[in-house]
């Protein structure tokens, strides 16, 4: 983990930790939480070449259902080349209530990789992307569908068997989400989803997932064993292997099993 991230985390920490009790009354509610988790997997891709990762993010929702927030995770250089290693996330949104424990939320994603990018003929690719969102909860039930509003989603912008530079706004990401309470504390986390990447088919993906959180005062834990079938390569051309700055790759898809524990403040 990067000096320049620590220092991130710690700010994260120490803004929510001085917000005093009044502030969190109504009208705004902040929270926070730290996450030490054992990879970072985003959409069932792992973001650290499989290795831990620390996590931090910070929270603030009005009563009029209005809420922004800020998310930092340290990330792998294989994925994200010649960058700082860090991803910050900055959010916003609405969430409407219909009816007792039922929402629609609709909000807007900007990710962020602090000097990440690569360079294509006449053309220089950075891998900051922005998504929009659109969920509709009910209950312990979650269905949202996501949309790239950025001209390379993830830095995505050259088709791996030909070369051909594309644009990949449009690509979108459909999920559902069910998280029933097995019994006070215990909750039982269940997730398929599809990505599609505009233009650039191959790789397309479908990602499961099946996992527990237990609370515990402050604290949850989670256990989660999860696959995504991305390909690592087709033809001999690398899809879903990212190359360290040793040439070294890894199938960042497949199947894992990620343990996580969360301190909330």
């Amino acid at each position: 983990m990067t000096h320049s991230f620590a220092r991130l985390l710690l700010s994260l920490a120490i803004a929510a930790a001085a917000i005093p009790a009044a502030a969190q009354e109504a009208p705004w509610t902040v929270s926070g939480n730290l996450t030490l988790a054992s990879d970072y997997r985003f959409r069932g891709l792992s973001q650290t070449q499989k290795r831990p990762v620390v996590q931090g993010t910070l929270d603030a929702a009005h009563a009029s259902g209005l809420y922004v927030g800020l998310f930092a995770s340290s990330v792998s250089q294989a994925a994200y080349n010649n960058g700082s290693g860090t991803e910050i996330d900055v959010y916003g949104g609405y969430r409407f209530a219909w009816s007792e424990g039922n929402t629609i939320d609709a909000g807007i994603v900007t990710y962020w990789f602090p000097g990440a990018g690569y360079q294509l003929p006449g053309q220089h690719i950075d891998y900051d992307t922005q998504e929009a969102k659109l969920a509709v909860n009910m209950g312990s039930f979650n269905v949202t569908g996501w949309v790239g509003l950025s001209e390379h989603w993830f830095g995505f912008a050259a088709d791996p068997s030909s070369g051909r530079q594309v644009a990949t706004r449009g690509t979108g990401y459909l999920e559902v989400n069910w998280s029933p309470e097995l019994a006070p504390g215990l909750v039982l986390n269940l997730h398929a989803g599809r990505q599609h990447v505009k233009r650039l088919g191959d790789y397309d993906f479908n990602d499961v997932r099946i996992g527990v959180t237990k609370q515990w005062k402050t604290w949850s834990f989670s256990l989660a064993a999860m696959h995504n079938d991305g390909e690592a390569d087709r033809g001999g051309v690398p899809l879903w292997t990212f190359f360290d700055a040793n040439g070294r790759g890894k199938h960042v898809a497949g199947s894992a099993v990620v343990i996580s524990a969360t301190q909330t403040f």
